[in-house]
């Protein structure tokens, strides 16, 4: 919604394929969409991805959305089943990258290692984050094309802008809003962490 309102997006204009399955009565061909439906279909589909939110029901692994029509095609579909499965590597990832800092700072505890490795890890990352977002700057479209050949080398992420509803409702400003809103809240974070562990070195240096 704020991504939305900031880039003066009220709504957009879908299409369905094929005849409205009943008993949908408010099945549309061409039709306007509304900021809020849209919002309502994005939390749909985020809750599907990510497992988390009403829409998905424990044990399911179908998409939790059809609105009563043909909105989305089949490789559209696919294409977010695929979606799903990339989140769950990154959480697995996540999981793995928690547990490897935990244990460095466990072994390190007890003297400054521990608190340097939290101030040298932040600003290396923060430095990585802020590398990645000024090369995203200068070539977004690119970055976000080489990002889907990695993680989705079957190539169903290629949809025909002029007929895709998958692309209507992630258009290109959404996810260059949410690229840029991730990094600065990332680094912003980096940088807290980093300040808070550099003031807790001088704090013991001034004591030792």
């Amino acid at each position: 919604m704020t991504i939305a309102n900031a880039n003066g997006v009220k709504g957009t204009t879908f299409s369905t394929y094929g005849p409205c399955p009943p008993p949908a009565q408010d099945c549309f061909v061409d039709g306007p969409v509304s900021l809020d439906v849209m919002v309502g279909w994005h939390r749909a589909w985020a809750a599907y991805v990510t497992g988390i939110g009403p829409a998905q029901r424990p044990g399911s692994d179908a998409p939790p959305i059809a609105f009563g029509r043909q909105i989305f095609t089949e490789d559209e579909y696919r294409h977010m089943a695929d979606v799903r499965s990339v989140f769950r590597g990154a959480e697995t990832a996540a999981v793995v990258a928690l547990g490897v800092l935990a244990f460095r700072l466990i072994r390190a505890r007890g003297d400054r290692r521990a608190v340097r490795l939290v101030r040298d890890g932040a600003v290396g990352a923060a430095a990585m984050v802020t590398g990645i977002g000024v090369a995203a700057a200068l070539a977004f479209d690119r970055l976000f094309l080489l990002f889907h050949e990695v993680f989705f080398p079957q190539g169903n992420f290629l949809f025909d802008p002029a007929t895709s509803n998958l692309l209507r409702l992630y258009p290109d400003w959404y996810w260059e809003g949410v690229t840029a809103g991730v990094a600065v809240s990332f680094v912003a974070l980096a940088l807290v962490a980093a300040g808070g562990a550099h003031l807790a070195l001088r704090r013991y240096t001034r004591r030792a």
